[in-house]
């Protein structure tokens, strides 16, 4: 926690074993955010955010047709009234919402995982060496993103035509925290600058 109190840079400095803490961390964010896409997509499947948040009627696909032999000989003209009827339209299947409850105990859990996640990878990106308004931009946009992630499930459930705003805040979500996460890393690796004349002291030293 005294590193978090530091002023910016103060990641090139850190300790051998700060760094390969804080790298473990940064390197299990990321992984943890493909994760989490790809359950979303096994989640939702082909009905969408819409189907899965709203409850929405989607379109099954279509049987393939049987493959049959060409059958040899002379091809018949049957005529309008025996012709074969046309192929039926493809089914509309309903898809259950989530309930309520399972909602509720998603959006629990989230609230008190996904804010510790981003207060610890904004802390690492504020240490890193960049413009203050880079930081400012970090922050805003990771703590947006990931407030809208987790509101998403609610206002699509009241509004179905929002079922945009899931992928695209999560895409929002997966952008800011990995940059936040791979720009800490690179940055904490990197040399420590030291005053003109002066010798850079050992990371375990500062």
């Amino acid at each position: 926690m005294r590193d978090f109190a530091a002023a910016a840079g103060r990641l090139r400095s850190l300790s051998l074993g700060a760094k390969l803490l804080y790298t473990a961390f940064t390197v299990a964010s990321v992984i943890g955010l493909l994760v989490s896409w790809r359950l979303y997509g096994a989640m939702v499947q082909d009905a969408g955010s819409a189907g899965y948040y709203a409850g929405a009627a989607v379109v099954a696909p279509a049987p393939a047709p049987a493959q049959t032999a060409p059958a040899e000989g002379p091809a018949l003209d049957l005529g309008p009234e025996l012709e074969l009827p046309a192929a039926p339209e493809t089914p509309r299947v309903l898809v259950e919402q989530i309930s309520e409850r399972k909602l509720l105990e998603v959006t629990h859990f989230h609230l008190f995982s996904v804010p510790v996640y981003v207060l610890i990878l904004a802390h690492l990106w504020l240490l890193a060496r960049l413009p203050s308004w880079l930081h400012t931009a970090g922050v805003v946009a990771a703590v947006a993103a990931s407030g809208l992630h987790m509101a998403a499930p609610w206002l699509i459930r009241g509004a179905p035509g929002a079922a945009a705003l899931m992928p695209v805040s999560g895409v929002a979500m997966l952008l800011s925290l990995g940059a936040m996460a791979v720009v800490s890393t690179v940055d904490m690796w990197l040399p420590r600058r030291s005053r003109r004349g002066e010798a850079a002291p050992p990371a375990d030293a500062a």
